[in-house]
């Protein structure tokens, strides 16, 4: 590729390891390399966030080694120097491929909505739809120390309970829940029993969020990601030690650091940080 995008830099320098550890685990040459493009077509729209926000090379892995079939190992780094870089068998094909296969689903799915026109179709299709419904996602009941929602390696973490949810692209705070975007493109409701529903149009706080009030990190080191604010009024901002203005390399192979929330009830009056102790990375929105 050669756009000269942090995400075709990056395709270009891992694209040889993430299909070699694929075929190492005993993947076909041909549904390796399909693999990889499918995520990677995937993953392009929402690319820089995802740069920023997360450890790029753990989460891709996870995903290519789930859509070849094999365990998803989140926690697992992608391998490194496995094969060398060939000029002749680059991403580009595979990436062109990935997208017609996609485009072709669509299509079928479209020509699908069309024979459910007559009431036969409707109901038909409306048995076929409660038969293969997914089962609902795993939701377990755990107190959030946080005062606002956030989400991290696949689970969104309300008041009460944790709810198993990946590919959450963004989310906002929507009353007792969540409203939350899917990487698929999908617009949901997560309710506070951990009740997930599809959303006909993304509520207002999720398309356009609030501008967070200007804030100065209170360490030497700190940086804020991310901020959101808080249902009683006020502002919560996660902060970050491990990254510096203008140090972000394109491709990061980890992140060492404090990472914590502070909660700003007023603009001017802020309590003291919290350490975040678990996960690596989080997200409040």
């Amino acid at each position: 590729m050669s756009d000269g995008s942090d995400f075709a830099r990056w395709v270009d320098a891992r694209w040889p390891d993430l299909v070699g550890g694929l075929e190492d685990d005993g993947v076909a040459p041909d549904d390796a390399r399909l693999a990889v493009a499918e995520v990677l077509l995937a993953s392009r729209r929402g690319w820089d966030r995802r740069a920023r926000e997360e450890q790029v090379d753990l989460a891709v892995w996870a995903e290519v080694r789930e859509r070849a079939g094999l365990a998803a190992r989140p926690r697992e780094p992608a391998p490194h120097a496995v094969r060398a870089r060939d000029p002749r068998d680059g991403p580009e094909p595979w990436l062109a491929e990935a997208a017609r296969l996609r485009s072709a689903r669509r299509r079928r799915t479209a020509r699908r909505g069309v024979v459910a026109a007559t009431v036969v179709a409707v109901l038909a299709a409306g048995w076929a739809w409660w038969a293969a419904q997914p089962s609902p996602p795993e939701v377990r009941e755990e107190t959030n120390e946080l005062p606002v929602a956030w989400y991290a390696e696949g689970e969104l973490h309300l008041d009460e309970v944790v709810v198993e949810l990946p590919g959450v692209e963004e989310f906002v705070a929507d009353g007792d829940g969540v409203a939350a975007r899917l990487r698929s493109g999908d617009v949901v409701r997560v309710g506070a029993d951990g009740a997930v529903d599809a959303l006909d149009r993304a509520p207002e706080a999720l398309t356009e969020p609030q501008p967070a009030p200007a804030y100065l990190p209170p360490g030497r080191y700190d940086v804020r990601i991310q901020s959101v604010p808080l249902a009683d009024g006020g502002w919560a901002h996660l902060i970050d030690s491990s990254r510096r203005d203008g140090a972000l390399d394109a491709v990061r192979q980890s992140e060492t650091g404090r990472r914590a929330l502070v909660v700003c009830p007023t603009v001017s009056a802020c309590e003291p940080p919290v350490t975040i102790v678990g996960p690596s990375s989080i997200r409040l929105r």
